[in-house]
């Protein structure tokens, strides 16, 4: 219990003590708590300041940031029919590809068998 606690407990059973009721009595208990809170008040307005800074700070970051997001938006938003003009235009090529697969696969089965072939008469090891 803190000495200001100590005080008014010390107060409050001196009053009923005296049996006295006088709403006078009560004042000075009153105006300690005010007081009491006007400090605890005073030291959270200090940060105040550094606080508003601080948030002026975060906000012109924010603001640079919603820029260069409306920016972007903007760009991909632009490119939405090239992707699909691409999309459109490479499709075909896929079964192209599929067929230059089927076709170089021999080749790359004999080139692989005629480097190991070299290689073991060379006297060399695979890697």
């Amino acid at each position: 219990m803190g000495k200001l606690e100590s005080e008014e407990a010390d107060e409050s059973l001196a009053i009923e003590e005296s049996g006295s009721a006088s709403p006078l009595a009560y004042v000075p208990n009153l105006l300690l708590g005010a007081l009491e809170d006007l400090r605890t008040i005073a030291a959270s307005v200090v940060v105040l300041p550094e606080l508003a800074r601080t948030l002026g700070s975060i906000e012109g970051r924010v603001n640079s940031l919603d820029d260069e997001v409306k920016k972007m938006r903007a760009a991909v938003e632009s490119m939405g029919g090239d992707v699909g003009d691409m999309k459109d235009s490479v499709a075909p090529l896929e079964s192209s590809l599929e067929e230059l697969e089927r076709a170089v696969h021999p080749i790359r089965r004999a080139t692989g068998r005629l480097g190991r072939r070299s290689r073991s008469e060379s006297g060399e090891t695979d890697p």
